[in-house]
């Protein structure tokens, strides 16, 4: 009874303490925008930002870990940080994505730096959150293909040109499994002669051909990661809201994960569809999975680190907040964080066409002044 009248509270508690914190965050990334809009100190911004909106991720981690004590399992092989990577992973609820978070950490925390993920659209406008999601590049699909296939040009162009090994955490399916969406897969799957699946819906290849093809090539792809995810006990909660208002999670999250080199992958569009879907049929027969083994549990450096990290943002924010009441120089700051704003979402409709936006100014400056160079030096 006394767990039922306080499970709530968890979810108030989150959504009070990271809308807070993500706010105070959104300032701290609006101070370091003249950096590409101004000085094109684009590497070096994208390097910062990646540390430093991760470091506010420390906030959902604890949640995750200390309040709503989620247990996640995994066996396989380990996510290596060094490689550009695409992951992909069945879609069973709207929070798969956020329990991996768990095991990026535990696996090792600064793969929390290069996680991207593809989400769809309408999470990029959270209040707060959704401008740090914006800022760490995460891809939002419109689930439009003809609009997202654009999108995953331009964001993978731009990982490979700032040079880092981002892993690209993705859901083939494109939404997550409700009756509506499993009796749809069934439709397809008796169109194509394909078996029926009961534990997932079969995956939407057209994104996931265009996403291969694309970072094949830019010489952008080393291994793609096959992760099946599967709630034992069926403790299924399958949104978020039941988590925001309810303080509902699921307890236990198991993780099987493969790991594929490229070149094991088919090379044309026709039989990359075709592997993706025996894929998901061979995941079908998986996903009853009990983990027993679980990966090494977070050491006290990682736990010493998220209990900080929370504590600083939780701790941070009042006083923020304290001295916006009568410090003008606090007060202009908070002033310049609304005018960006307006300016960001007026002009560009967020921060990740901003960023995207002024690196393909500079790229074009770059290469106009390069080729009047050559072209100079070829005339003397």
């Amino acid at each position: 009874m006394f767990l039922e009248i306080i499970r709530p509270l968890r979810g108030f508690a989150f959504i009070i303490i990271v809308f807070g914190t993500s706010i105070f965050g959104n300032y701290i990334v609006t101070l370091f925008l003249p950096l590409i809009t101004i000085f094109n100190y684009h590497r070096q911004w994208r390097s910062l930002m990646d540390r430093a909106i991760t470091f506010w991720m420390l906030i959902p981690l604890f949640f995750l870990h200390f309040i709503f004590r989620v247990k996640v399992k995994a066996i396989g092989d380990e996510i290596r940080l060094n490689e550009p990577s695409i992951l992909i992973i069945n879609h069973r609820t709207r929070l798969d994505w956020f329990y991996f978070w768990l095991v990026l950490w535990r696996m090792n925390p600064w793969l929390m730096t290069t996680n991207r993920i593809a989400l769809k659209e309408l999470l990029s406008y959270i209040p707060g959150a959704g401008f740090g999601m914006q800022g760490l590049l995460y891809l939002f699909l419109k689930r439009d293909f003809e609009i997202d296939k654009i999108r995953i040009t331009k964001l993978i162009d731009y990982y490979a040109d700032m040079d880092i090994p981002y892993q690209i955490l993705i859901f083939p399916e494109g939404t997550d499994k409700t009756i509506n969406t499993s009796n749809s897969s069934n439709r397809y799957a008796d169109k194509e002669g394909l078996p029926r699946l009961k534990y997932l819906i079969y995956p939407r290849t057209a994104g996931f051909v265009h996403l291969v093809q694309k970072m094949r090539q830019r010489n952008y792809l080393i291994s793609v990661y096959d992760i099946t995810i599967a709630y034992p006990c069926n403790n299924i909660i399958q949104n978020e809201t039941e988590m925001l208002f309810f303080g509902k999670i699921s307890s236990q999250v198991h993780y099987a994960i493969r790991r594929f080199e490229q070149n094991e992958l088919p090379k044309s569009d026709e039989d990359l569809n075709k592997w993706l879907n025996k894929l998901w049929i061979e995941k079908e027969q998986r996903n009853n999975l009990k983990v027993n083994r679980i990966w090494i549990k977070d050491n006290w450096k990682q736990i010493i680190i998220k209990i900080f990290g929370f504590c600083f943002w939780c701790s941070v924010v009042p006083i923020w907040i304290f001295h916006l009441r009568f410090i003008i120089f606090v007060q202009f700051g908070f002033i310049y964080l609304l005018i960006n704003y307006l300016f960001i979402y007026g002009i560009y409709g967020g921060l990740d066409k901003l960023i995207i936006c002024n690196w393909e100014k500079y790229k074009k400056r770059k290469m106009e002044k390069e080729l009047s160079i050559l072209f100079v030096n070829y005339y003397l």
